[in-house]
């Protein structure tokens, strides 16, 4: 077997250019209806065929651990398309709607959104659950007011990642905090000033964003040009929102979030079996989709939606992804980044450097948030002990990027799941993840600044 010495770093990194020259290929040459899992499989193909001599049983090795990896998420997609179908056929989104657009203020809708997803991702300890239940009724909010869809969209997920990360109860924190060995609220702790500083960054952006882009007259004519006020207007029952409190209140039991999402869809059928029984639409919404046939169009749109058949594109998307993390894996490209990175690394702030990019790359080529925490935290371990750096620096480091960046990748399962759920491509709606970016930026200006700080010293 070769020995890692042997190739390059450009050639380490040729699978991450391939997949970059292979989206640009296909979204802008040779146009495909499905540009993204076209490019994965295309370039995982060709980073195949360069070690094409390597032994095939690394490869089946680390498809069976990628797919494993996935397979939680690819699942809980699968309860999402359930929910959302279930919730639009019994009434449960139209309520959410109303009560959404009756108590937010539209002058203050971008950062309101933000702080109202925040809050309840803080409590749930699941940015997929705010997103999957609270955000596809936000999205319907939004529509209404006439705000754009990718500014909503990526208000809705900084809230959602901004709540998951300071969350206790999120299955990142906690894997963070115990790769590292920190306990739960020093970790928290650590976090608090970098994250709740950048969350305010982006809750002032998404205000100023407000103010550009919201026209008080679109509250006067965009509902009567669409027909919705009738609808909206009608009176809210209230007891339709108890799916959304058994959704969120499992939380506290600690239950799975596909558990949550079952006791969400069952309850909210609830509705129309004791209201009209059992019908065959119920089980057709639950694989294509509710279709809303109220005869207006614009209703259909804000009412429909849902089922198996929607999210099947995004499980599509999360296996191509898993191949080409697989190529990358078992072929040796990752781990000869790792040990190039490993030598490159001199002190404390190339080592968390190092475990944010690493982080990054792993989003960006295993579709799995979990692996970009668990393998940076693995390789980067011992050279923090070695430099002596304290380990809730190592566990901030990895959220800073791994939770971080997970939803700004198309083909990961963060990325895949807000799109699916939201309704909006993932590249749309990154520009105005405010909170993310900002984070992100943040969080590497500062190890750099305090790198040269170190070398002048």
């Amino acid at each position: 077997m070769e020995t890692e010495k042997k190739y390059s770093l450009f050639f380490s990194l040729s699978p991450i250019l391939y997949l970059i020259l292979s989206i640009l290929f296909f979204r802008n040459i040779w146009i495909v209806p499905y540009p993204h899992p076209s490019a994965l499989l295309v370039s995982g193909l060709l980073s195949y065929l360069q070690r094409y001599n390597r032994k095939i049983l690394f490869l089946q090795s680390a498809l069976r651990k990628n797919f494993f990896s996935v397979l939680p998420a690819m699942e809980i997609l699968f309860f999402v398309g359930l929910l959302i179908a279930s919730w639009a056929y019994s009434g449960v989104l139209l309520t959410m709607m109303q009560i959404g657009i009756s108590i937010i203020e539209p002058n203050y809708f971008l950062p309101s959104i933000t702080i109202v997803t925040a809050i309840a991702a803080m409590v749930s300890g699941s940015s997929w659950t705010t997103a999957g239940t609270l955000g596809v009724a936000l999205m319907g909010v939004s529509k209404y007011l006439g705000f754009p869809d990718v500014m909503s969209a990526g208000a809705i997920v900084s809230g959602c990642y901004f709540g998951d990360k300071l969350s206790p109860l999120s299955d990142t924190t906690n894997l963070a905090s115990s790769l590292t060995h920190v306990p739960i609220w020093t970790h928290i702790r650590h976090m608090l000033k970098t994250t709740c500083f950048s969350f305010g960054l982006a809750v002032i952006c998404f205000y100023i964003l407000n103010f550009f882009v919201w026209d008080p007259d679109l509250q006067k004519v965009i509902p009567s040009t669409i027909g919705l006020s009738e609808l909206l207007s009608q009176e809210i029952v209230y007891w339709k929102l108890i799916p959304v409190l058994i959704v969120f209140g499992s939380s506290f039991f600690h239950l799975p979030v596909r558990v949550s999402f079952l006791l969400g869809i069952v309850s909210a059928f609830l509705f129309p079996i004791f209201e009209t029984g059992v019908s065959f639409g119920m089980f057709k919404s639950l694989i294509f989709g509710y279709q809303s046939e109220t005869g207006n169009n614009t209703w259909d749109q804000f009412l429909s939606g849902g089922g198996i058949v929607s999210i099947l594109p995004t499980e599509i998307l999360i296996i191509t992804a898993v191949w080409f993390g697989a190529v990358v894996e078992g072929f040796g490209y990752l781990n000869e980044l790792l040990i190039q990175i490993k030598l490159w690394a001199k002190n404390q702030f190339d080592i968390l450097l190092s475990t944010m990019g690493i982080s990054f790359l792993l989003n960006l080529v295993t579709a799995d948030q979990y692996l970009s925490l668990v393998i940076p935290a693995r390789a980067f371990r011992t050279l923090a002990v070695e430099n002596q750096i304290p380990e809730k620096d190592i566990s901030r480091a990895l959220e800073d990027s791994g939770t971080i960046t997970s939803p700004l990748i198309p083909w990961n399962s963060c990325g895949a799941f807000m799109a699916a759920s939201l309704g909006v491509p993932v590249l749309s709606f990154l520009p105005f993840v405010f909170f993310n970016l900002i984070h992100v930026l943040l969080s590497v200006s500062v190890l750099i600044i305090q790198k040269i700080k170190f070398k002048s010293s």
